[in-house]
């Protein structure tokens, strides 16, 4: 009767807590203190009512008062561990969790067989599974002395479920299959000697529903066990703090801000360099003041003019203007002097004309880092299926047949149930072109992929193509980022001809205009937003398909009328038909590289 009175008790407990954490007054409060002590002022209402009816006693009074006090602090360990979800805290509050749970259970039999056995007997199969030999015994020792925490009974049980977890776990690395069967065999072996027969055969039912259960379970319930077990010390470990990563936001704007004011005051270094050649040839010349004094100004600028526009192409007495020829006497130094410092000055001229595009980019680095930590929560994404999915097809080919195309594309997932499509032409053809162009999709894909804004992103793809050689190295970029969620497209083009968005007989063309990158330090995007749906079909060219048509005026016209005809629906053969007729346009010899890439969209879900 005692402990069928224990158990209405405890069941009386919980309906309580249930009842006044549900009171609109409850919810208000701060999660914490003030939570734990409701809870533990409830258990003791309870339990104190349950002691005045059932028969007070000192040593009830001091049992209700620790386990109020118990659940009390098992409720801030438990709310703690839920706010610090990367410390170890967090494994410590589940630990207490399962140790309250388990002393609540005592007394509880479902058929015979009882609860906190049952669970614990789970919990040590768990652990062996998610986490081995080490994790089975542990947990099997811990839970084996829970009984013996209240009430008089021999330890014996900690023995076995240490030995039971060890024996589990080592059957780790053969799968949840391999861990029950080292569970149940460890039973058969050792329950008779820790237990005794009648304690034998009551821990083998458990056993054999607990194994049961566990091959039952689902392999996605025993991820959030594995993370718990695995995730959380390499996840402190590897995340850095988020004071290093305001530090690198702040150092980063402060180099952007350097670099901006270092070019402001270097604008100055082409009279810099005139100014040293005076003074290197025209110090000690009897026509010194002269010439300085009367026409300081006019040398200055004919000097700045030759450094600017010659460079160091080499220059010769009949570069300098015919009044200086017949005045300078030492022209033939001057002219050696001032190539010298060309050398100088044309790359410092370069860094300097890169200084404010790499400052805005230093930048715009630093605010993406300060807005990932913005407010303490990321932006919310759009989750779910896509109400979309796409299937590529692309075809190329090379201006000769023994030289490798130059045109490059690539199709890859982003977050966010987004897509991307790119396609580069690079200068020129064969193996160097084919380099730049696919550098330029690979830093798109990577840049878009590691979360860096669509523009950014592409004015680093352009910085790094002007930094990658002195020679005159660029490439167009054809660039679609396609959300598969909302059903919107934005196009982005550097340099690239026009696309093709297909829509049963119609066909737009896609056409904003924009310098190739690699060639200008600051380029102006122009992005263009369509909206797809189910059945459209995205079509990307290089030039040289467009080209393959004589005249300049049809250059497009052929393709919309080739989309307008064709039947094919598979992507890969749309994209092969195309080519074809591209190179039968040419007369079997392309002007330059061809690449033809498309997309078709489906509804989600159809085969």
């Amino acid at each position: 009767v005692a402990a069928g009175a224990e158990a209405y008790l405890r069941l009386a407990v919980f309906v309580a807590l249930g009842v006044f954490l549900s009171l609109p007054q409850a919810r208000r409060l701060d999660r914490g203190i003030a939570v734990a002590a409701l809870g533990t002022a409830v258990i003791i209402l309870v339990r104190g009512l349950g002691q005045a009816f059932l028969g007070p006693s000192f040593y009830g009074w001091v049992l209700l008062l620790f386990e109020a006090v118990l659940a009390g602090g098992l409720a801030l360990a438990w709310m703690e561990a839920e706010v610090s979800r990367h410390q170890e805290e967090r494994l410590l509050g589940l630990s207490l969790l399962a140790l309250g749970l388990l002393l609540g259970l005592e007394g509880w039999q479902v058929a015979g067989m009882t609860l906190q056995s049952l669970v614990a007997r789970l919990f040590v199969l768990v652990a062996a599974l998610v986490g081995g030999a080490g994790s089975g015994a542990a947990m099997g020792a811990v839970l084996g002395f829970l009984p013996s925490l209240t009430s008089l009974t021999a330890p014996a049980l900690a023995g076995l479920l240490a030995l039971v977890g060890l024996t589990a776990g080592a059957f780790h690395s053969m799968g949840k299959v391999g861990v029950v069967g080292g569970f149940v065999l460890a039973h058969l072996l050792l329950s008779s000697y820790f237990l005794g027969a009648q304690g034998a055969n009551l821990a083998l039912k458990e056993s054999a529903v607990v194994a049961l259960l566990v091959l039952l379970w689902p392999a996605k319930w025993i991820k959030p066990v594995t993370a718990v077990f695995h995730r959380e010390g390499r996840q402190a470990a590897a995340a850095p703090p988020a004071d290093r990563i305001r530090k690198l936001a702040a150092a980063l704007k402060f180099l952007g801000e350097s670099l901006e004011n270092a070019g402001e005051a270097g604008t100055g270094s082409a009279g810099a360099a005139v100014r040293q050649v005076a003074r290197l040839v025209c110090e000690g010349c009897p026509a010194n003041k002269v010439c300085w004094e009367l026409d300081g100004d006019k040398i200055t600028a004919a000097l700045k003019d030759l450094l600017v526009r010659k460079g160091t192409a080499g220059l010769v007495a009949a570069d300098l203007p015919g009044w200086l020829q017949g005045r300078c006497g030492r022209a033939r130094e001057l002219l050696a002097a001032l190539e010298a410092q060309a050398k100088k000055f044309v790359p410092e001229q370069a860094a300097q004309g890169l200084a404010p595009l790499l400052a805005r980019q230093f930048r715009a680095l630093g605010n993406l880092l300060e807005d990932g930590l913005g407010g303490g929560t990321p932006a919310e994404a759009p989750g779910g299926e896509p109400s979309l999915r796409g299937e590529v097809g692309y075809a190329s080919c090379a201006r000769h047949q023994d030289l490798t195309c130059g045109d490059s594309f690539l199709a890859a997932p982003l977050e966010e149930n987004r897509y991307l499509l790119v396609l580069s032409d690079g200068m020129g053809v064969g193996r160097e072109a084919r380099r730049t162009s696919h550098t330029a999709v690979e830093l798109v894909k990577e840049l878009l992929a590691a979360g860096f804004p669509r523009e950014l992103a592409l004015r680093l793809v352009n910085t790094a193509l002007l930094l990658r050689s002195p020679r005159e190295s660029f490439a167009t970029l054809d660039v679609a980022v396609l959300d598969l969620n909302q059903g919107q497209a934005e196009f982005t083009k550097l340099g690239a001809c026009s696309g093709f968005l297909v829509r049963g007989p119609r066909v737009v063309t896609i056409a904003p205009q924009s310098l190739p990158a690699g060639i200008l330090e600051d380029i102006p995007l122009e992005v263009t937003r369509e909206e797809i749906q189910p059945g459209d079909v995205l079509v990307m060219v290089s030039d040289g398909v467009l080209e393959a048509h004589r005249d300049p005026k049809e250059k497009d016209r052929w393709v919309v009328a080739a989309l307008k005809r064709a039947t094919e629906t598979d992507p890969q053969k749309l994209a092969e038909r195309l080519l074809n007729q591209a190179v039968a346009l040419a007369g079997g010899s392309p002007v330059d590289d061809m690449l033809v890439a498309v997309a078709r969209l489906e509804q989600a879900g159809r085969c």
